[in-house]
């Protein structure tokens, strides 16, 4: 189950964890993890109760099923708590990220760059995006 590895990979570093503290975390050894996350083994029903408990997900979020835009948008307010009203543009760019490995990744370390740095690249980037569609069409 690869789509399980990779979430769970991509979750445990936006906690900013390494393998070994996840590993604490769930009363397992940091090779079990690591097996999880290359798709070599799968968590026990046990330790895939214990990650959707820490990561505060969802099995099916967990597992890489099809989620429905609904449920996107309810395990985003449920991980950052927020009251904003979420609109259909930001459930779109969730599903983007969420099916687009390599501008998740590019993202995750833009959100993770000084902020004189990263409002940098942001301008750079909003310019280069709106340019680019007005150019397509």
């Amino acid at each position: 189950m690869k789509k399980l590895g990779e979430m769970l990979k991509r979750l445990r570093k936006q906690q900013r964890w390494t393998q070994e503290q996840l590993a604490e975390q769930l009363n397992v050894s940091r090779s079990q993890i690591s097996k999880w996350e290359n798709g070599s083994t799968l968590p026990d029903i046990q330790s895939l109760e214990k990650l959707c408990r820490l990561f505060n997900v969802s099995a099916d979020f967990l597992i890489g099923s099809e989620v429905q835009r609904r449920e996107v948008l309810r395990e985003v307010k449920r991980l950052y708590g927020t009251t904003e009203e979420m609109n259909e543009k930001t459930l779109t760019a969730i599903d983007y990220l969420l099916h687009n490995q390599d501008m998740s990744e590019a993202m995750y370390t833009l959100a993770n760059l000084p902020e004189k740095k990263r409002k940098h690249v942001e301008t750079m980037l909003i310019t280069i995006i709106k340019e680019c569609a007005e150019a397509i069409g």
